[in-house]
């Protein structure tokens, strides 16, 4: 018998890789230029099949509905953005807050029953490495995590970094902040850190850094009474600081800075200040203990939910070269920890989710696909080394490679408000251009999120005026006419609609948007549309270097799914199957609990939080 009771009738070992938005097509293309030998080794085998995936193909959801086996109907988790029907109020679905007694505090984004969870319940231990959605830990479960998209910075948002320079620069969402000189090739400021109470309300914290010019190619850093050296262009290691809050008050953060111009200004930017894994100020990983043994044992690692800085990318401040050197240290040192877990894996799941290879399909899966490839390939290499140490594994086993979703273009942004606005679904008053401003007692429709279209529906809405008679024409009448959206000849806007009481299931699904949007190719919602805003134009040409996703229709996107065993006469393999391959038993989510959906974030706190994430 295990320790809780459960009795284990046969040894259980599962190893899971996650690969965030490996996409089917470009597998298959290559794998049939032989540039994929260790995936193509499985396939032979019979163990490759792409995957259905949720809706919408968000990677919070789907990283979510593949844990739990059920739809959001099942966990509750249907965009990045929710919104509060009561007063329309939109806030942040992967990272919710509450009031306590204790002020506000982090709360987990959703409570339905995880395989990892199951597995532990059957007596084995469980190990969940970056997975989305899974902060704040919960301690009082006996499954260990490192939390993946959804962990917050320092100052409780999904992180934005800072720009230091000599020049005045306006960025969009990162903090900008000026040195000043002494003509001597020293330059001083400050560093802006965590917010803090102060008499007055709110105050940021600063540390006083400066900069030190030693040639054409260094400088001297210091910062928090501790020195380092910078070389042009190349990322410092993990640097750990010290916020003094108080007295008696210190709040510990780690960064990483990097040296991007000597030449005629001074600029450096350092990451978005995360959470210091051994001195964290919430439930940052479960257990405290497992998550201090990697940082000592393997070394410093980034802790923000989103650390491939896709942000700093956008806005200039670090280059697409800069960018890719992040990402790839980011993936070392995440392989460095599943090899010191995998050394003492004996039973049970240990999964590990890499998602790089998502943050760099956004940045150039539309114009330089040389980059995409050389990371399927580095993908498929890192299978080899993973499969070797496998292989020799005796007895049985399970191993498991599979993604969320695929990916596509996007080179149209869709601003769905401006057209329910349009076509006379939603109205505003003196031509406001967010939710603030809309006219409730003329709106039937409304967009926020960014697959989402929730109907004005009376006893629901704060200010419904749609009947419950009127709700199914509704539904049909926006479903036709999205349908026959066109881009000026170019094809369809609008891959497929699907009914929320059609496309989910669970006792969640009643929170759910009414319509889910499913874009075609090369369209994608607009930031502005997740955010409930309504800009002044239906359809806009994407310009970003953000420049393809996967925030589509489902159908357009699918995953895949790799195994140890023979997939083919498996028939079409869904997320609601990964629970019986991960740990052979499907999973009970009777004891759910009613979902809880205020916050009370306003407009300005929800923009603040998202500006990190490159969705928004």
């Amino acid at each position: 018998m295990s320790e809780n009771g459960h009795a284990k009738n046969i040894l259980m070992k599962t190893l899971i890789l996650g690969f965030d938005s490996f996409d089917p097509a470009v597998f298959e293309e290559m794998a049939g230029q032989n540039q994929l030998p260790n995936l193509e080794k499985i396939t032979q085998q019979g163990g490759y099949s792409t995957l259905e995936v949720c809706s919408p193909p968000q990677t919070e959801v789907s990283w979510t509905s593949i844990a739990t086996g059920m739809d959001p109907g099942g966990h509750g988790i249907f965009d990045f953005v929710h919104r509060d029907p009561t007063n329309y109020t939109p806030y942040v679905s992967i990272l919710p807050m509450r009031k306590g007694a204790a002020g506000e505090q982090f709360v987990p984004p959703y409570t339905s029953k995880t395989f990892f969870e199951e597995a532990a319940d059957m007596g084995y231990p469980a190990t969940a490495l970056w997975w989305p959605a899974m902060f704040p830990a919960r301690p009082s479960l006996p499954v260990n995590t490192l939390p993946g998209l959804g962990t917050p910075d320092i100052r409780g948002q999904l992180g934005v970094g800072t720009l230091l320079t000599t020049e005045d620069e306006v960025l969009k969402k990162t903090t900008v902040v000026r040195w000043s000189a002494d003509g001597r090739k020293r330059y001083f400021t400050s560093l802006p850190g965590p917010l803090t109470q102060g008499r007055g309300g709110p105050r940021t914290i600063h540390l006083p850094i400066s900069l030190e010019v030693i040639d054409a190619t260094s400088a001297r850093l210091t910062v928090d009474q501790r020195q380092f050296d910078l070389r042009l262009g190349e990322w410092s290691d993990i640097v750990e600081l010290r916020f003094k809050a108080g007295l008696l008050l210190t709040i510990h953060a780690i960064t990483r800075f990097i040296l991007t111009s000597l030449d005629g200004m001074i600029r450096v930017y350092a990451l978005p200040l995360q959470i210091h894994p051994l001195h964290s100020p919430w439930q940052y990983a479960s257990s405290t203990s497992f998550s201090k043994k990697l940082w000592k044992e393997v070394g410093p690692y980034l802790t923000l939910g989103w650390p491939q800085d896709t942000t700093g990318l956008e806005e200039g401040c670090i280059s697409d070269d800069q960018f890719l050197d992040l990402c790839q240290s980011i993936f070392n040192r995440r392989i460095q920890i599943l090899y010191c877990l995998m050394n003492e894996f004996r039973e049970g799941v240990l999964a590990a989710i890499f998602d790089d290879l998502d943050r760099v399909q956004h940045m150039f899966f539309h114009n330089r696909m040389d980059v995409v490839h050389g990371w399927y390939r580095r993908l498929d290499h890192f299978v080899g080394d993973v499969s070797a140490q496998v292989n020799a594994w005796t007895g049985k086993y399970r191993y498991l490679v599979m993604s969320d979703h695929g990916f596509s273009t996007f080179e149209k942004k869709v601003h769905l408000n401006r057209w329910l606005l349009e076509k006379g679904f939603l109205s505003t008053k003196n031509g406001s251009q967010d939710l603030d401003g809309v006219d409730w007692d003329k709106t039937r429709a409304y967009a926020v999120g960014l697959n989402s279209i929730y109907l004005n529906i009376v006893g629901r809405e704060g200010q419904g005026i749609v009947s419950a008679d009127e709700v199914e024409p509704l539904l049909g009448e926006i479903k036709r006419n999205l349908l026959k959206w066109q881009d000026d000849g170019q094809g369809r806007v609008i891959h497929k609609i699907r009914l929320k009481h059609e496309t989910y299931s669970g006792p969640y699904t009643r929170f759910g948007p009414d319509l889910l949007v499913g874009y075609a190719p090369g369209h994608r919602a607009s930031a502005e549309t997740g955010l409930g805003k309504i800009p002044s134009v239906s359809l806009e040409p994407n310009t970003d270097h953000w420049g393809a996703d996967h925030c589509m229709d489902a159908d357009i996107v699918p995953g895949v799914i790799f195994a140890n065993r023979d997939l083919r006469d498996f028939g079409g393999i869904s997320f609601r199957d990964v629970p019986f391959l991960a740990i052979g038993k499907h999973l009970d989510q009777s004891n759910l609990k009613p979902p809880s959906q205020s916050t009370g974030e306003g407009q300005k706190d929800l923009e603040e939080r998202l500006k990190g994430l490159g969705y928004l």
